[in-house]
């Protein structure tokens, strides 16, 4: 049954042309040097400070370190951070 509907979602990831990444629910992490860092296919924020931010994802939670951080942006699926990153951790 599960490998049914598991042919049934690649289906329509192809026919709607949606990013494979976007459909399984994984993490995507762009960093521009220590400065800058986009993370899409995010839940929520579970804590916020300027040393650290927490966020909620699908599979695994993530934890950012650094000094000055600050959320520059977010919409439901993709936030900007920036600051000096200087840790990056799965949890």
């Amino acid at each position: 049954m599960k490998e049914k509907y598991a042919l049934l979602a690649d289906g329509l990831t192809k026919a709607l042309q949606l990013p494979d990444d976007f459909v399984r629910g994984n993490i995507l992490v762009s960093m521009h040097g220590q400065e800058h860092l986009w993370i899409e296919n995010f839940k929520g924020i579970s804590s916020y400070t300027e040393e650290e931010i927490k966020l909620v994802t699908k599979r695994k939670n993530i934890c950012i370190s650094g000094k000055r951080l600050k959320i520059v942006s977010y919409t439901k699926d993709e936030i900007e951070i920036a600051g000096y990153i200087q840790k990056l951790e799965y949890l």
